[in-house]
């Protein structure tokens, strides 16, 4: 099955997430960020369920802590071009 491939600006909101005692407690303010980038879909809510997409953007930034990840935005779609071999 061909996959439509394209270059966006991806816009998401990120924060970390400490662990005391078993429980986990997330910072309660989000940072936003941008990151140009080569996707195959751009439906928000497909980038979000994607865990791998969700990982690349988390290992962006160092921490020793879990980093927690949302896409809020797909901005600057550019069509690249159609494969076969996209996973």
């Amino acid at each position: 099955m061909k996959k439509k491939i394209y270059h966006a600006t991806i816009h998401y909101k990120w924060r970390t997430i400490r662990y005391v005692k078993g429980v986990a407690k997330p910072s309660k303010t989000w940072k936003e960020e941008k990151y140009e980038t080569v996707v195959t879909e751009l439906d928000v809510d497909v980038l979000n369920s994607d865990e791998r997409f969700l990982n690349k953007l988390s290992n962006k930034h160092k921490s020793s802590n879990e980093i927690g990840v949302e896409v809020t935005n797909v901005v600057m779609i550019n069509y690249l071009c159609m494969s076969r071999d996209v996973y």
